[in-house]
C-alpha cells in the first residue's frame, strides 16, 4: 500500500498541495485528474521525493518517511526503490540504443550482470512492442516508441509502483493510442500504477481509482463510476469541458 498522510508541498508562498492523505492499494491503477496548477504532477513527483513535502508522513509498501526536516540519503534511497517514473518527455539517453536505456539501472543499481540486463531489456522491448528496435537510437525511434521504451526502462527495476507524469501529452492521437494501449495491458496484469493524465477515455475505461485535485485538495477520491457520474459542480465543469471538445 501507498499511503500519504497530511502531505503538504509549498513553492515559496503558494501551497500546492494541502493536508493530502490518500491510501493507494497496490495492484490498483490510480488516475490523477484535476485543472492545470491542481498539484496533479507535483503529487506525484512526492511520491518518489523528486519533490519534497515541508510535513505529513509517506509510507510506501511499509517504508515510512515523516517530513519536517532534511532527509538522510538513505531515506530518499529507501523511498525511491520502490517506485519508478515515466516522464512525459520521455528522457531516453540519446547516444544509447533502446536495448542500453532499458538494460542500464539494473546494471547501476547492482542487482543484474550486463548479460542478464540485456536479456530482460529484450524481454521488456518485446512485451511493449519494440523487439525489432532493439538496437535504433531515440533519433530514430517516433515519440510513440520512445515512450514504450521508457515504460520499459521504469519496468526493469522491478518497481512496486510505476508513476507516470502525462505521459501521452506530447504524442499525436495515433501515438497515444500506442502507449495507451502498453499501459491498458499493464493494468491488466493488476501492476500499480499511479497516472497523471487528460485522457478521459483512459481514465473511465481502466482506472481503478480517481483522484481529483482542486487548488491542492483533494475533491473525489473513489471509484471512477462515482466521478463521471458525479453531480458535484466544479467535477461537473471539469467534465464538460472534454464532452464539448
Amino acid at each position: 500500500m501507498l499511503k500519504l498522510e497530511d502531505l503538504t508541498k509549498s513553492f515559496e508562498a503558494t501551497t500546492v498541495l494541502d493536508n493530502i492523505s490518500l491510501d493507494l492499494e497496490s495492484g490498483e491503477t490510480t488516475v490523477i485528474l484535476g485543472p492545470s496548477g491542481s498539484g496533479k504532477s507535483t503529487l506525484l513527483r512526492c511520491l518518489n521525493l523528486l519533490e519534497t513535502p515541508q510535513s505529513g508522513t509517506l509510507s510506501i509498501e511499509g517504508d515510512l518517511v515523516e517530513f519536517g526536516g532534511k532527509l538522510t540519503d538513505e531515506q530518499v534511497r529507501t523511498i525511491r526503490k520502490h517506485s519508478a517514473m515515466v516522464f512525459q518527455s520521455f528522457n531516453l539517453f540519446p547516444h544509447y540504443t533502446a536495448l542500453q536505456n532499458v538494460a542500464l539501472a539494473p546494471v547501476l543499481n547492482g542487482k543484474m550482470n550486463k548479460k542478464d540486463a540485456n536479456r530482460l531489456a529484450s524481454d521488456l522491448l518485446d512485451k511493449v512492442g519494440l523487439g525489432a528496435k532493439k538496437d535504433s537510437y531515440p533519433d530514430n525511434l517516433s515519440g510513440g516508441q520512445q515512450q514504450r521504451v521508457a515504460i520499459a526502462r521504469a519496468l526493469a527495476v522491478s518497481p512496486d509502483y510505476l508513476l507516470f507524469d502525462e505521459p501521452t501529452s506530447a504524442l499525436d492521437p495515433e501515438l497515444e493510442a500506442e502507449v495507451i494501449g502498453v499501459l491498458i495491458d499493464l493494468a491488466r496484469e493488476k501492476r500499480s500504477l499511479v497516472v497523471v493524465t487528460h485522457n478521459m477515455a483512459f481514465a473511465q475505461k481502466v482506472a481503478d481509482r480517481i483522484v481529483f485535485l482542486e487548488g491542492g485538495h483533494v475533491l473525489y477520491n473513489g471509484r471512477p463510476e462515482g466521478f463521471f457520474s458525479s453531480t458535484n459542480e466544479r467535477i461537473r465543469r471539469f467534465l464538460n469541458i472534454f464532452e464539448t471538445v
